[in-house]
């Protein structure tokens, strides 16, 4: 890429850019001392600067002041949708963050069914707590923890276990859901000359090549974006991947196991 050596040369309100279907035309004017901006103007075919694409055409003619030149540069860029070939890598760069993430109280570590927490739920736990929140419930029926269930001698009166009744307590405070904490895996992939290789989001699997992630954790691939970045010939593909204790679904399948 040529350097563009005249900047401080460049007339006000340029660079110029008209984007059409396939293609991006940038205009480029210049005015300075004959002898500098002469020497320093690119060829046909070359880059320019840190415009898109390459010198179509270059103009220069003195000026009626002697001893200097008023320049013109143009720059094409084509985009070839159907028969575009993917870029060169040139760079690769990982971040790690961590970011909120909001969970039903059921998820909590302390409640949910298989997490060995100290209060547990059973799905008789979750099945009386929901039959408790319904509204035709009495509210002498809430207030101690229960609720009335036909049965094949009559009403039956059901009482929450001590796991449901604090995890009810937990919803008459207002507290439904808690705030988690994942990771996110981040990389993000420069290339020149073309688009990124194609790619594909929001599957189960592990960051690709990003390094020191975090430990226990599942991960589903939730971004991978293509964008132009530095002028039209190059693009950064941004992927990013987000952790959890356990990954339940994708875009494809479900990674729970049936009750014995």
């Amino acid at each position: 890429m040529a350097d563009e050596s005249i900047l401080t040369f460049k007339k006000p309100s340029f660079p110029q850019t008209v984007k059409g279907e396939n293609s991006t035309t940038t205009t480029i004017e210049y005015i300075g001392p004959s002898a500098i901006i002469d020497a320093a103007l690119p060829f046909v075919g070359q880059l320019w600067g840190n415009y898109p694409g390459s010198v179509k055409s270059v103009t220069d003619n003195p000026t009626e002041r002697g001893g200097f030149t008023d320049a013109t540069v143009t720059l094409e860029l084509t985009i070839d949708s159907e028969d575009a070939e993917p870029g060169e890598l040139i760079s690769i760069s990982y971040e790690i963050r961590w970011v909120n993430v909001e969970r039903s109280m059921f998820e909590h570590p302390q409640f949910a069914i298989g997490e060995g927490g100290a209060n547990e739920l059973t799905t008789g736990d979750i099945k009386d707590i929901k039959s408790w929140e319904l509204p035709e419930n009495t509210k002498e029926d809430r207030e101690l923890y229960q609720y009335s269930e036909e049965g094949s001698q009559g009403p039956l009166i059901i009482e929450l276990s001590t796991n449901g009744r604090l995890f009810a307590r937990g919803i008459e405070l207002g507290q439904e859901t808690w705030t988690d904490k994942a990771p996110v895996a981040t990389k993000i992939s420069g290339y020149v000359g073309g688009p990124p290789p194609e790619t594909d989001a929001g599957t189960k699997q592990d960051p690709v090549g990003v390094l020191n992630i975090p430990i226990g954790y599942e991960w589903r691939k939730e971004t991978a974006d293509s964008t132009r970045a530095g002028g039209e010939i190059r693009w950064n593909l941004t992927e990013e991947w987000l952790g959890a204790k356990k990954v339940l679904v994708d875009k494809n399948e479900i990674y729970w196991d049936a009750p014995l």
